[in-house]
């Protein structure tokens, strides 16, 4: 990585040095291992949920929650700050993606807030922090990997991730409302109108269904989660096509582009996949996880998790979150099943701390990619963003040792 190898690459390479290492650099182990991590069915819904993403950006989505959401919020002061993170929220259960969902809403919300009056940097703060929870509430990509090198239930984690996620986003909002308020951020945009609002809901339905349409979907035993993923998918195609036949504002040259990101993007989570499978076959065999939980012994829990914090923050510092989390659970994995962790908890502990991991520095994309659209420095925007990241540092403790907060909504419908 420091060299600026790309990371599917930087993974391979490892691989094959600890296969000489072990006196294993057998061809057969290396194609075998690497096939063997894309056998898993549920990993045919990455393509699909990645592209009703990309579809129902496409089809103007993003302007239609952001409407509604500074619909509710317009009449207070820091109204645009708040629905910043209201849209965020929103746009979660649709993508799934923090950097896809940044680069959505920021476009929209960091100009709208620089014109509003909002310092640049608070503006690419607010969006940056409210956007780490694209992969905590459901659909999530990470999730999906996750529950594949776990063996879990990925609805499970679906309706786990939940709670969580909201919690995250009501903090976020919180801070940046008394922030504004603090400082006088932005005006007073607009009166609350009854029939403004329910205009915009209106207008925002098509995009609110699409996560129902999972959640309930997979729940209910309507569908698997490949089947929601496809119906999604199959949703999100129609509502750009009739978009683009209504309003007239689509070509059939973004309709393709985004099946042609969806196969970029598809390409570049499978490749991970069978590198790290190929990784992970070559840690097993050298016994580092086994040696890993030995020199954990004479550690506390408390101490465990946060030497386990901190190596998931350096993941998410420096590796993309669909590496850190296939590597992560190669390496942690069988450290957690000793602590007798519920392995579905533990899956939202890392994905909340790995995603606290791209504000940081020195990496930081979400931040990287909000500080270019406020149009300033990579510095400026981390310091900004300090006071979301302790926020954050502090939802995840309360995530971590209040275990039933995370599971009680997945718990209810297992027992329904």
């Amino acid at each position: 990585l420091l060299l600026g190898v790309p990371l599917a690459f930087g993974i391979g390479t490892a691989s094959l040095l600890g296969l000489f290492l072990l006196g294993a650099p057998s061809s057969a182990i290396i194609s075998m291992q690497f096939f063997e991590g894309l056998k898993s069915f549920p990993l045919v819904a990455i393509p699909l949920f990645l592209l009703m993403a990309n579809l129902m950006t496409v089809g103007g989505v993003t302007n239609a929650l952001v409407g509604f959401a500074t619909s509710l919020i317009g009449h207070v002061r820091g109204s645009l700050a708040i629905g910043n993170v209201v849209a965020s929220t929103l746009f979660a259960g649709i993508s799934g993606s923090c950097l896809a969902d940044t680069t959505a809403v920021g476009s929209v919300m960091i100009p709208a807030m620089i014109k509003e009056g909002y310092p640049p940097a608070f503006a690419g703060a607010v969006t940056a922090a409210a956007n780490i929870v694209g992969p905590i509430i459901p659909p999530s990509i990470l999730m999906i990997l996750y529950g594949f090198a776990a063996e879990q239930s990925i609805a499970q984690l679906f309706l786990a991730g939940i709670a969580p996620g909201l919690l995250l986003s009501l903090m976020c909002g919180g801070l940046a409302f008394w922030l504004s308020q603090r400082h006088c951020y932005g005006s007073i945009a607009q009166r609350f109108s009854v029939r403004k609002a329910i205009y915009a809901f209106v207008s925002a339905v098509p995009a609110l269904i699409i996560p129902a349409l999972i959640v309930v979907g997979v729940v209910w035993g309507v569908f698997t989660l490949t089947e929601s993923a496809g119906a999604a998918a199959l949703y999100a195609l129609a509502y750009a096509l009739m978009r683009g036949v209504i309003r007239r504002d689509m070509s059939w040259k973004e309709l393709a582009n985004a099946f042609h990101r969806t196969a970029i993007d598809t390409g570049v989570v499978l490749i991970l996949i069978g590198g790290s499978n190929l990784l992970s076959w070559v840690l097993a065999r050298s016994q580092l996880p086994q040696m890993i939980v030995a020199s954990m012994h004479g550690f506390s829990l408390a101490t465990t998790l946060l030497l386990i914090y901190l190596l998931l923050l350096v993941f998410g510092m420096f590796l993309e979150p669909a590496a850190s989390v296939l590597l992560a659970s190669s390496i942690l994995l069988p450290l957690v099943k000793s602590l007798h962790i519920d392995l579905i908890h533990f899956g939202i502990i890392m994905i909340v701390n790995l995603q606290i991991g791209v504000l940081l520095p020195p990496i930081g994309a979400s931040a990287l990619v909000a500080s270019r659209m406020a149009g300033i420095s990579f510095e400026t925007q981390v310091r900004a963003l300090v006071p979301f990241i302790m926020l954050g540092l502090v939802t995840l403790m309360f995530v971590t040792y209040m275990p039933e907060f995370s599971l009680w909504i997945p718990t209810y419908f297992s027992g329904h």
